[in-house]
């Protein structure tokens, strides 16, 4: 009877623990909001994670890019999706961060896509130049994201301030709403090509793109260096029958350097181990890979990404 109570408690035990994930890793993922481009990518990284049996792992929304850099620094989150260029301001304290505290609890585990700054009105608008702007009512995105930043730049550079035009800070979903209400005339969003709340309003309401022009686009490149000329192609979305010329910005995964190396080295290897999974998420002309991931970040990376790099033969910085 001994026996036979002891091998009962020790199944039942087992059980508990099974069912209790012992042993998994808790990991909360930063994107963005509902519907975009962020909580899709953040989804399969979630799924893919969950696989190993090694990760239990939570995909939260958030107003973007900088409030994510600004929640892994604080712990409140382990792995991110932040924009190159707002993780580096952070990291160095410049920019948008210029005067505050250096936000460096985080490195990079690798870039996974570019992001195209779409600058989208209504087809029957009368505006069809970013310079058309000028005194209009437009969402530049959701106060202290990187939409933000890449909208005043990109205003800047036709020189449009926020005090000649009517800027406001909406998230995708109220801005979306707003242009199709008529409450707004434009509206910035930055993401991957094929975001899909963008996808659903051009199924819903005919709008347009406006093109960055040459100079513009050359400007912004050359005053802020982590731009590159970007393509929306044709087809891309319902209606667009051209190619939109505009810029755009690589999208990181940062991990907090509070999580181990073995940790963010399994993280890694299971990100490019999974690559085809993110077919048809993040935009066609981009492929995941060990090479494209490690090119034009200016963050350092986490030791653990840079062990798994060095598997690859590539190496990387890590201070």
């Amino acid at each position: 009877m001994k026996k036979t109570f002891l091998s009962v408690f020790t199944a039942t035990l087992l059980s508990v623990f099974a069912l209790s994930g012992c042993g998994s890793e808790d990991i909360k993922i930063g994107t963005a909001g509902e519907n975009s481009k962020y909580m899709e990518v953040g989804k399969v990284i979630k799924s893919n994670l969950e696989r190993t049996g090694d990760f239990k792992v939570a995909v939260l929304s958030s107003a973007g890019s900088a409030a994510n850099v600004r929640n892994i620094n604080t712990g409140d989150i382990q792995l991110a999706l932040a924009q190159n260029d707002v993780s580096n301001d952070a990291y160095h304290a410049v920019g948008a961060f210029k005067g505050g505290f250096r936000l460096d609890d985080f490195a990079a585990v690798g870039a996974l896509y570019a992001e195209a700054c779409h600058i989208v009105v209504r087809e029957e608008s009368n505006i069809h130049h970013i310079n058309e702007l000028l005194g209009k009512k437009v969402s530049i995105g959701e106060l202290h994201s990187g939409t933000e930043q890449n909208a005043k730049q990109i205003l800047s550079a036709y020189g449009i301030a926020g005090y000649n035009t009517e800027s406001v800070n909406l998230n995708y979903q109220a801005a979306t709403e707003s242009l199709k209400d008529g409450d707004i005339d434009a509206m910035f969003v930055t993401a991957g090509v094929g975001m899909p709340l963008l996808v659903k309003l051009a199924e819903e309401t005919p709008i347009r793109f406006l093109s960055v022009d040459d100079h513009e686009a050359g400007e912004v490149i050359d005053n802020y260096g982590f731009y590159t000329k970007t393509v929306i192609p044709p087809g891309s979305y319902k209606g667009q029958i051209m190619p939109v010329q505009t810029v755009g910005i690589k999208t990181l995964l940062i991990a907090s350097r509070r999580l181990s190396s073995d940790s963010v080295q399994s993280i890694t290897e299971n990100l490019f181990s999974h690559a085809t999974t993110f077919r048809g998420i993040i935009p066609v002309t981009e492929e995941l890979n060990e090479k494209n991931a490690v090119d034009g970040v200016s963050i350092p990376f986490h030791s653990g990404a840079a062990r798994y790099y060095r598997t690859k033969n590539i190496r990387v910085r890590t201070e």
